[in-house]
């Protein structure tokens, strides 16, 4: 039917030279109804940028601008409640879509991650993970979940960390120490890269965890047998300011595919599309070699913890986990599921993600070192204090006398980095619900503010009437005096003064999200903070960490599965520990 026939009215008709004019109009009144349509639309009650909602792209443009200028996504977030000044907000980052709610409270978020069934995984980070496969991360809460982290029951006791894990992460500490003595004689004052020296430390560590002594291959060894062959002839000279490159030795593939893993889940984490980013990933030839050498060890890993779990040697991760298996299977009256994908996918998890995020905390603490020598120096004093054996012995302290030692102020050190560099905290409703009296449809992205109000930045006020009922029973978490600049590195604020004049450790000084809470909280911790607490120090026992040029240092980071420094620079000068004045 002609459109002049749709048009008319009975008996009239309209002129041939109107209807091009006319059907402009109507398209256009159409694209305008629809650009309408797609526009952002705001959750009522929840305060946000007015001038998002004028544009399809909302609040993308203003991010965008944001991080092109140095900042960082975390802490954009934080002046978001900032400006608004309110501990509820929403952004529109994702176009056609509900938008993000960012909970800018710190005893709300508590609540939220600890105490609220309706808030769950969400589905994105489980797209987002599927490079690992099926493991308990990426499950949402329920029986599943629970029977996968019931296989891990173990692992981060203290019979396993200290029997186990300890003396092996001390002597790769260690060797990490004889690494950084040979880079520092080679680089004669001058910068160097730490970056890759912890994380091949760390990925010994998490290789030792996850399957014990049946895996044989370094990734700390070779670099350090490459480099003490080195000469200083060999270094090109340059200013003293200026990075020494040091070589770095290759890697066996499985240790190399463990990198490359992370950095395609890291791709996949910050995409838009993280299900159909992953589809492009596994589609590459070089990644299907990556899965196919992943399978291969990991088969033959599974047969070495059988064999030992057979004849009662259960002492790695993986022996444990097939341990449990074995015991719930006997349980429930079934056949143990030893040899399954879904085994293999679990234990594949740990070295994964673990070398990724502890390294990272390993580069945040000597960075905040170097950047405040008082602080350096002080953790330095409260070391010789307190190990007074070995010093008198001119040796470093034993992993057993670090286990032992009361040490308040490295407590309160690797807790202010973390407090100052966390990642962002997600969660998705399930149904729907309030936070702080604003109704949240189901469905909706919530991002727990890591850097912001009350955590890095002053806090905004809350309705106390308006918080959920178990938020208001509660105990109450300390606050920071915020008359102290949060911006800072400042340790001080964890310690609590005793009568005698002493200091402790106090870690609910202030609030900080950097393992997460409740259910949910990074399975490892405590894996993580042994590492922290074992290899820092034996850094600051052999080395003064000098001032770096500007261009090596800063504070920016790069927000992915954790957040990574984007400069991890040091300038070290050998120390002689017993020569040290220590008033």
């Amino acid at each position: 039917m002609a459109l002049r026939n749709v048009l008319s009215l009975p008996g009239d008709s309209i002129p041939s030279p109107l209807a091009a004019p006319l059907v402009i109009v109507f398209a256009s009144a159409g694209l305008y109804l629809l650009y309408k349509w797609l526009l952002p639309r705001p959750l009522p009650g929840i305060p946000y940028n007015a001038g998002a909602v004028k544009s399809l792209r909302g609040d993308q443009q203003a991010l965008a601008d944001y991080l092109s200028t140095g900042g960082e996504f975390s802490t954009w977030l934080g002046e978001q409640c900032l400006r608004m000044g309110s501990p509820v907000c929403q952004v529109f980052v994702q176009p056609f879509k509900l938008p993000w709610i960012l909970v800018a409270d710190f005893h709300e978020a508590q609540d939220i991650l600890m105490r609220r069934p309706e808030f769950d995984k969400p589905q994105f980070l489980i797209d987002a993970l599927q490079g690992l496969g099926d493991f308990h991360a990426r499950y949402k809460m329920g029986d599943a979940f629970k029977a996968r982290r019931q296989l891990r029951q173990d692992l981060m006791a203290p019979k396993y960390l200290n029997n186990y894990i300890g003396p092996f992460l001390h002597s790769k500490a260690r060797d990490l120490v004889k690494l950084f003595e040979v880079k520092t004689d080679l680089a004669n004052g001058r910068p160097f890269s730490i970056r890759e020296d912890y994380t091949r430390t760390v990925l010994d560590v998490m290789l030792h965890h996850t399957f014990g002594e049946d895996y044989n291959e370094s990734a700390l060894d070779p670099q350090l047998e490459l480099l003490r062959h080195m000469t200083p002839s060999k270094i090109p000279k340059s200013d003293v300011d200026e990075p020494v490159n040091f070589d770095e030795a290759p890697r066996s593939f499985f240790i190399e595919l463990l990198h490359e893993t992370a950095e395609v889940l890291e791709r996949t984490t910050v995409s838009p599309t993280p299900r159909l980013s992953f589809w492009w990933w596994s589609k590459q030839t070089w990644y299907k070699k990556i899965v196919s050498e992943k399978d291969r060890v990991l088969k033959e890993q599974l047969r070495k913890a059988a064999r030992n779990l057979e004849a009662g040697t259960v002492r790695s991760a993986l022996d444990h986990m097939m341990m449990r298996e074995q015991v719930a299977a006997e349980k429930q009256g079934r056949e143990p599921q030893l040899f399954t994908q879904g085994m293999a996918d679990e234990i594949f998890s740990d070295p994964m993600t673990g070398h990724h995020t502890t390294s990272s905390a390993l580069a945040w603490v000597t960075k905040y070192l170097t950047g405040y020598p008082h602080t350096q120096s002080k953790l330095r004093k409260e070391l010789y204090s307190t190990m007074t054996e070995a010093i008198e012995e001119k040796r470093l302290p034993t992993f057993e006398e670090l286990r032992r030692a009361r040490l308040p102020y490295l407590e309160a050190v690797v807790e202010e980095a973390r407090r100052l560099t966390p990642f962002v905290i997600v969660r998705e409703t399930t149904e729907h619900t309030e936070i702080l009296g604003c109704r949240v449809p189901k469905g909706v992205q919530c991002l727990m503010v890591s850097a912001g109000p009350g955590i890095t930045m002053p806090s905004v006020p809350v309705d106390e009437g308006t918080r959920s009922e178990t938020s208001k029973t509660a105990k109450p978490w300390g606050k920071w005096d915020e008359s102290r600049d949060l911006r800072l590195f400042e340790p001080e604020r964890w310690l609590k003064a005793r009568d005698d004049g002493k200091f402790d450790f106090d870690a609910s000084s202030g609030p900080q999200l950097g393992f997460g809470m409740g259910t949910r909280q990074c399975w490892g911790r405590r894996l993580a903070q042994l590492v922290v607490r074992t290899v820092i120090p034996l850094v600051v026992w052999e080395f003064e960490m000098l001032e770096i040029p500007e261009k090596l240092g800063g504070y920016v980071g790069i927000d992915g599965i954790s957040r990574e420094p984007v400069n991890a620079f040091a300038r070290l000068r050998k120390i002689v520990p017993s020569e040290v004045r220590v008033s």
